[in-house]
């Protein structure tokens, strides 16, 4: 039989729906076959789609398949958006006349639904999947004014969104129908109490271009966000402690160089208590000298007699002066002895205190390299939290 140059009258009807009651069976989507009066439904038959609101004895849809059959007065195809039935539908069907073909007494209807292949689908990947991703995930398709599949999983769900909830305006569904492109949202904690990310990928109409739907996943990120804020605070921490490490290696090399600056002085004052101890000696040896002028002026005063008492007493005076003068020497020198033993300890006390400076600030050089390799990673974990 080809439907295309069936011509059904009214004696026919129960010929026809044993034929479509057979052919129903034979669409993968499934099909539904229904034939009218004038006014109303008067049989159906179906399998694996309905057409909400049509039932035997409701009335014929307005500007409906059965209404612009009759109009058309032949067998047609038809292309019905889902505000006539609810679901995108192709009707294929024709009129049922009198017995005399002269009036149109009814029609008979084949619906077969009209949706994407994502759509039909959906009750098959949708409820697997959610429950594989690792935070759980929400799945929905829409047509253009609602959502007409919805499907959340065991650790996440959107329990805002069921069947026929309309679009929300700059929602990431409207948004992909609109641009005809996909859209990603990310959408903060407040609304659904973690952070998601939204994709909606238009669906395309093969026959015409058109959006006529979209289909969108929404997935959790707050292994993301958490992950996000870890680095921050990683990135913040090493911050901080690699300022502090600056001021440790800026107050180890200021040190280092006061220390080499004391070592410095150090040696200059080594150089001067020796340059001291030239002068003790010349001294000493002056005292010396002069201890011998005293006593040759001491006896030549005696050998003269009372003429040279006075020069006597003056040479007298002289020796006292030389051996005060070198016992003030032995003194002096011991002093700068002192001194200079204490300089010698104070200098190897300083050569050691600016060798472990100096290893101190090696340290710090490794410990801000390794800061940076650290910081580096964190850097790469905020953009791979970025990205998941």
């Amino acid at each position: 039989m080809e439907l295309v140059n069936l011509k059904s009258h009214a004696n026919d009807i129960e010929l026809l729906k044993e034929f479509f009651h057979i052919l129903v069976y034979t669409f993968e989507d499934g099909a539904c076959f229904f034939t009218t009066d004038l006014t109303k439904v008067t049989a159906k038959i179906n399998n694996k789609f309905d057409l909400p609101g049509v039932d035997i004895g409701t009335p014929n849809k307005p500007n409906g398949a059965a209404e612009q059959i009759m109009q058309a007065r032949k067998v047609s195809l038809l292309r019905l958006d889902r505000n006539v039935y609810g679901v995108r539908t192709h009707a294929y069907g024709g009129p049922i006349w009198n017995e005399s073909d002269t009036e149109i007494v009814g029609t008979w209807i084949l619906m077969l639904p009209r949706q994407h292949k994502l759509v039909s689908s959906f009750d098959l990947f949708a409820p697997v999947l959610a429950d594989l991703l690792p935070e759980g995930g929400f799945f929905a398709a829409t047509d253009k004014t609602s959502y007409i599949r919805r499907q959340g999983s065991q650790k996440f769900d959107m329990p805002d969104i069921q069947l026929n909830t309309p679009l929300r305006d700059g929602s990431s569904p409207a948004e992909a129908l609109k641009q005809k492109k996909q859209i990603f949202q990310d959408v903060d904690a407040s609304v659904y109490g973690v952070p998601i990310i939204t994709t909606s990928s238009p669906l395309i109409d093969e026959d015409n271009g058109d959006a006529v739907g979209t289909f969108t996943l929404a997935l959790p990120r707050q292994l993301a966000v958490d992950l996000k804020n870890i680095s921050n605070s990683l990135e913040h921490g090493l911050g901080e402690v690699s300022s502090a490490v600056q001021q440790i290696s800026a107050a180890a090399n200021e040190s280092s160089n006061n220390q080499s600056h004391l070592n410095t002085e150090i040696e200059h004052v080594k150089a001067q208590l020796e340059q001291i101890n030239n002068v003790m000696a010349f001294i000493k040896d002056i005292a010396d000298e002069t201890k011998m002028l005293g006593l040759n002026a001491a006896i030549e005063a005696a050998r003269v007699g009372d003429a040279g008492k006075g020069f006597g007493v003056v040479a007298e005076e002289i020796r006292k002066l030389s051996e005060e003068s070198k016992k003030t020497v032995v003194q002096i020198k011991e002093l700068t002895k002192e001194i200079e033993n204490s300089m010698n300890t104070t200098s190897a006390s300083s050569q050691s205190t600016l060798a472990g400076v100096e290893e101190t600030a090696a340290a710090v050089q490794e410990v801000n390299a390794t800061l940076e390799e650290i910081t580096t990673l964190a850097n790469k974990l905020a953009s791979t939290a970025a990205n998941l």
